[in-house]
């Protein structure tokens, strides 16, 4: 079931500055881009959307690599997850 107001968010990219503002009831992790000090976020949020704790996935497409963008976007439809590419 997909709900319109996801309680648990979660932001792939940037440099953590995104305002959670956009989903003001949500909880809502960032995941910082490799070049912003998020070695092995990555891997971190694979492992949160593994255990289920994740209902949308913010992608910041401008601040990811292409591989890191294609692995997270493979798992969340795999599981099911709704994902947001913003560009």
């Amino acid at each position: 079931m997909v709900k319109d107001h996801p309680n648990r968010v979660a932001v792939l990219g940037g440099d953590g500055r995104i305002s959670a503002s956009r989903w003001p009831q949500s909880d809502v992790r960032v995941f910082l881009a490799r070049r912003y000090g998020g070695n092995g976020e990555l891997r971190r949020l694979e492992r949160a959307l593994k255990a289920g704790t994740v209902d949308l996935l913010v992608v910041l497409a401008r601040w990811n690599s292409h591989s890191a963008t294609t692995r997270a976007l493979r798992l969340c439809r795999r599981l099911g997850i709704r994902v947001e590419v913003v560009p």
